[in-house]
């Protein structure tokens, strides 16, 4: 094993290693010393002085257990913040489309864009066409959909004949927008882990070609996910993953960003873009544990998007201006990005030093639950399972604390080579000058960053260089961030680490507790646990103030949609296919909510658990993944068979990428005139 590969492989098990640290720990503890070191013999059952294992577990405890407290504290500040904010934006009515125009001058002529442009993603493998359906006609209903939308659906090669599913659906679907086209994304490529990631990476290489440079500052592409719904874990092996194109976006969601991005254009090819989620198509229909399991995932997103946070992780649906993904490379392929949204977000962080721009969208995406279309007794079992499969996919993406590790010493080492060059400039120079001369004079991080120049400039940065620079030299990179990376970090602990920890460490010390009586304990150490019993309870008090604050939030999102799907005329085909739930818990309402814990163990550390211990010898996760949920096609208007325009369209081909497989693409555009 040669050394990069044993950095990485080490690095990728980070989260195993801390769990076996973790149970060094308390062997030590429970088992070795349960009752401390010179405890006095004559004196039957009282306890010694702590050992220094008992003094770090103690210690250790204590601010697990401040961080179990400090989540869903924020968790409900954050939700606070955000109903708040989408009440606000609510109330701002502007249908009027804005058909703000770029015209770019080529050697065929002056062409004309709209501005901005939103390249939407749709990731898309063996859907039902009813799903892609619907998704399209939601975004179809979009007043600017027909001047600024271009659809690219991301189909996948092995699913046979995607390419003529993908020619009816824009054959159907292609008059509602600017543009409609497809990719098929080859399998078999070296080095590469079919998923959503390289699904999208194939997607938006073919969308960086189909537009020109001079006008790439003004286009954002969406990425639209949802949720896996039965993916059911095949073993270790190469991925076979994708996820299902069920995700819903209101109109005001593209009107923000286009807001935002024209209102700051000194930030707006730094920025991402993150709406909060809402599980509010079909949770009237899943277990219990399924409902509350995916309320936490949904609060675990909104958490990191409350104003004035500076680090947010997108959660499924994100948006980004087309000249930072091009920057960083696009979507990663490989088995490590099988986190795409967090994978993605990291990429972008630490390219731009930690300096990466969070605007918050406060237009909910609307998202299916889990389910299962088997009725009665052996449907609530499958739906239990098909959750436990998705869960074990979402800790999956706990390589990303690995890749993260990687990335924050190749930015620490890329600053470092950028320190190192001196030269004496008068005092008076900006800092930013400096750094730029003597890059040019020791010629460093030529390799590590070539894209900065093209990146900053066409950001807006650094407007004080000279032309000559700007146009022949390389920009040092911005100073690290370093309070946005520590909170990065403490974002990926409660996602990676606390789970796991606080479930085995609330195991064995309730055993321990039950065995040993408390007197016979080290006094700091029957202090520490007390303290995190009360914790425990404190946490499980806030969580419920979560789920009552989350209902007031379902419901406001779902009335929201109610009223975007009656403007569109699809309210009652909505009814029909999902209906409308206000209520997130059916039953006993709040008190539902008090039995979160098994869910959080079912669907948080068990399958955190089996991830992490499954990357001490695999990377890789084989899934195969069906709908969720399933309806009938003849819900919707039917389909009619492919014209002969349509099958002479799709044998229209592309240029090859990178050399590996043909893209069979097909563009249809419908542009408007004003």
């Amino acid at each position: 094993m040669n050394s990069p590969n044993a950095w990485q492989y080490t690095t990728r098990i980070v989260p195993a290693i801390s769990v076996v640290l973790i149970v060094t720990v308390l062997v030590q503890s429970f088992i070795i010393n349960p009752y401390g070191k010179d405890r006095p013999v004559y004196t039957h059952g009282a306890a010694g002085t702590a050992t220094i294992w008992q003094l770090v577990l103690s210690a250790y405890t204590i601010g697990l257990h401040i961080l179990s407290i400090v989540f869903p504290a924020r968790v409900c500040f954050a939700l606070g913040n955000v109903m708040e904010r989408i009440k606000e934006t609510a109330l701002i009515r502007d249908d009027t489309p804005r058909r703000k125009t770029t015209s770019v001058k080529s050697e065929k002529g002056t062409r004309t864009f709209p501005d901005p442009l939103f390249v939407i993603i749709i990731p898309a493998y063996k859907e039902e066409m009813s799903l892609l359906e619907e998704t399209l006609r939601v975004l179809g209903s979009h007043p600017q959909a027909q001047y600024s939308y271009h659809i690219y659906l991301a189909m996948e090669e092995k699913e046979g004949k995607s390419d003529m599913k993908a020619a009816r659906l824009i054959k159907s679907h292609r008059a509602a927008f600017y543009s409609m086209s497809y990719t098929i994304h080859p399998q078999g490529i070296p080095g590469e882990a079919q998923g959503k990631s390289s699904n999208e990476s194939w997607a938006a290489r073919q969308a960086c070609k189909d537009y020109p440079e001079e006008l790439k500052r003004n286009v954002i592409i969406t990425v639209m996910d949802g949720m896996l719904s039965r993916a059911e874990c095949i073993g270790p092996g190469n991925a076979n993953l994708n996820a299902t194109a069920d995700t819903h976006l209101p109109k005001r969601y593209f009107t923000q960003v286009e807001r935002l991005h024209t209102e700051l254009p000194e930030k707006n090819q730094t920025t991402i873009y993150l709406p909060p989620i809402v599980f509010d198509r079909n949770l009237h229909r899943v277990p219990l544990l399924v409902r509350t399991a995916d309320l936490v995932w949904a609060g675990a997103g909104i958490s990191s998007l409350y104003s004035g946070s500076t680090v947010g992780i997108p959660t499924s649906v994100y948006s980004l201006p087309m000249k930072l993904v091009e920057h960083v490379g696009g979507w990663d392929r490989g088995p490590n990005a099988i986190g795409e949204d967090l994978h993605m977000y990291l990429k972008c962080f630490f390219a731009l030093s930690g300096n990466l721009n969070v605007q918050v969208i406060y237009a909910p995406a609307s998202q299916c639950n889990v389910s299962s279309d088997i009725r009665g007794f052996k449907g609530y079992l499958d739906g239990i399972g098909a959750r436990y499969r998705q869960a074990l996919r979402h800790m999956w993406g706990s390589l990303d604390t690995g890749f993260a590790v990687r990335q924050s010493l190749e930015l620490i080492n890329r600053h470092q080579k950028a320190s190192r060059a001196r030269l004496d400039l008068p005092l008076n120079a900006p800092k930013y000058v400096s750094d730029a001369v003597r890059i040019l004079q020791r010629g460093l991080l030529t390799a590590c960053s070539s894209n900065w120049t093209a990146l900053y400039s066409s950001a807006g940065l650094h407007k004080s260089f000279t032309p000559t620079l700007v146009d022949t030299q390389t920009f040092p990179p911005t100073p690290i961030h370093k309070s946005n990376l520590m909170t990065l970090y403490q974002r990926l602990f409660e996602a990676h680490f606390l789970p796991i920890h606080l479930c085995v460490i609330l195991t064995t010390s309730s055993v321990f507790t039950f065995v040993v009586p408390g007197y016979s304990m080290p006094e700091v150490l029957h202090i520490a646990l007390d303290f995190a019993g009360w914790c425990r309870l404190g946490g499980w008090l806030l969580m419920l103030c979560f789920f009552y604050r989350y209902e007031q939030y379902h419901k406001l999102c779902v009335r929201l949609r109610q009223d975007e799907m009656r403007e569109a005329g699809m309210l009652d085909e909505m009814t029909e296919r999902d209906g409308f739930s206000l209520s997130t818990f059916q039953v006993a309402g709040i008190f539902e909510a008090a039995l979160f814990p098994a869910g959080g163990l079912l669907y948080g550390a068990v399958p955190a658990l089996q991830a992490v211990f499954s990357h001490v010898f695999t990377d890789r996760l084989t899934y195969v993944v069906s709908l969720k949920p399933q309806f009938a096609l003849k819900r919707w208007p039917s389909i009619r068979p492919s014209s002969p325009v349509a099958e002479s369209l799709q044998r229209q081909a592309f240029s090859r990428l990178d050399h590996v497989t043909t893209t069979i693409r097909m563009s249809q555009s419908v542009k408007r005139e004003d």
